[in-house]
């Protein structure tokens, strides 16, 4: 956690520094996202992806026309809908739910964009992405058909960590000189198993999550401001 404050604390450094002479380009972003866990059968047979979300700042430096480099911070609900099977005193199976399986995270990605076009831009991103688990809770309560269940709080059983790749694709629409809104598709491919301590079968589970993201651009430009 501390880490990932030092590296946001020297991005804005950085974009004070550099927007004095280059083009800075800050803005919000956020999204609904498909969401859903990955890595062995039992997910694959029991977990299904459900509608999460992301939002947050992002940070990008143009290198010139083409390429930019661009990072954000944001906070992102990632996960699955979980099946659970409740039964009665004997244990006979008397119904099923699927209630939210929730990973809170702080995600931090590094993406190089590739920007064509003239008025209305179109852009593709590829980079590797980082996030601090914050919380994982499976989310019993109003759930049917047990609306009394308390929330199981189980983040102690997943590591705090995640890494993974991630790439995107979209476009920029100019509406003033220095705004722009963005439309994006990007994915967001966990690579390394958030279970803290392996099950009996050493099996993993993996993130994974698809984001529509929308976010409006200011772009810092004080060479322009002076020429004018």
């Amino acid at each position: 956690m501390k880490r990932i404050i030092l590296f946001f604390l020297t991005i804005l450094s950085v974009s004070s520094i550099y927007s004095q002479q280059n083009k800075i380009d800050i803005g919000l972003e956020g999204s609904p996202s498909v969401t859903y866990l990955r890595g062995n059968n039992f997910a694959k047979d029991n977990h299904y992806p459900y509608i999460g979300f992301s939002g947050g700042l992002f940070f990008q430096y143009d290198f010139q026309k083409t390429f930019s480099l661009r990072t954000n911070i944001a906070f992102e609900r990632k996960g699955s809908l979980t099946d659970i099977i409740i039964t009665d005193k004997n244990g006979v199976p008397i119904g099923q739910f699927a209630p939210p399986n929730n990973f809170d995270y702080l995600t931090l990605p590094i993406l190089l964009r590739a920007t064509l076009g003239r008025k209305v831009k179109y852009f593709v991103n590829a980079g590797a992405f980082s996030g601090y688990l914050i919380k994982q809770t499976i989310v019993l309560k109003n759930s049917e058909p047990i609306p009394s269940m308390p929330n199981i709080d189980k983040t102690k059983l997943y590591k705090r960590f995640d890494f993974g790749i991630t790439a995107g694709f979209g476009m920029l629409i100019p509406i003033k000189k220095s705004f722009a809104i963005s439309f994006e598709i990007r994915n967001n491919l966990g690579l390394i198993n958030v279970l803290k301590h392996p099950n009996i079968k050493n099996e993993a589970i993996k993130t994974n999550s698809t984001n529509l993201l929308i976010g409006f651009t200011y772009k810092l430009d004080s060479q322009k401001r002076t020429n004018n």
